[in-house]
């Protein structure tokens, strides 16, 4: 196991450094379906205590990301294709009506949150090896629209539930499926329906679907591929 240790921040506490990196390696293939995820040999890695990086790992058991076996350990879920579905479904449903909702009507303050972190995009993707950076941006863009709409315990609900369609983008942007540029323009043409309105034959639905559903253009020859990956029944 190839664990990524980032530098602490000053905000976190021991268990919430020690979740930001596990659910970090875990979503970016770091640590892969299926490893065990020893809780002695994590707490010499993070320098803590056992109790903080337990908690991370229980944390982490609720997004259906880690599998806690009693008398066993703890072990990486492998990607469960209905917990997909279910986190894909329930992006599609509800960010479109959070769409409609702001459409016209986002605050300046919020406007310009989503201009800077589109400009950021653009320059992450200017970049090399920039896949990490890119959906950290993503995510940001999705929360600042959720915030501005009063809907931050909705976001936290649909990260949840979210965790295993979020690993498949991953996979599939790493194994250079995805365009992330295709992605970020969609995010312009989501950060204008926010500003003036959007058309109202515009289907929004649709649009939503194909913004979300990118991993769907190759989600068999990621399944072919790295079958070991995943928990198909």
């Amino acid at each position: 196991m190839n664990i990524k240790v980032e530098e602490k921040r000053k905000e976190e506490n021991n268990r919430e450094f020690a979740y930001r990196i596990l659910r970090k390696n875990i979503m970016s293939l770091q640590i892969l379906p299926g490893e065990t995820l020893n809780e002695g040999d994590l707490s010499e890695l993070f320098h803590m205590s056992r109790t903080p990086v337990h908690e991370a790992v229980i944390m982490l058991k609720e997004e259906s990301l880690v599998r806690v076996i009693p008398q066993s350990g703890s072990k990486v879920t492998h990607i469960d294709i209905n917990i997909l579905k279910e986190g894909y479904f329930l992006r599609s449903v509800v960010e479109p009506e959070i769409i409609r909702q702001l459409a016209g009507n986002i605050s300046q303050e919020n406007a310009m949150l989503l201009k800077n972190n589109l400009e950021q995009q653009e320059k992450v993707l200017q970049q090399e090896d920039n896949i990490d950076d890119f959906f950290k941006l993503d995510d940001r863009f999705h929360k600042i629209i959720y915030k501005a709409a009063e809907k931050k315990l909705v976001w936290d609900a649909v990260k949840k539930v979210s965790s295993h369609y979020d690993r498949v983008r991953y996979l599939d942007a790493i194994r250079g499926g995805t365009d992330l540029r295709e992605i970020y323009e969609e995010h312009k043409k989501i950060y204008q329906f926010l500003l003036i309105g959007y058309v109202s034959d515009f289907n929004l639905n649709d649009f939503y679907e194909r913004h979300l559903g990118t991993y769907k253009k190759h989600f068999s020859r990621i399944l072919e591929d790295s079958p070991e990956y995943f928990d198909l029944f």
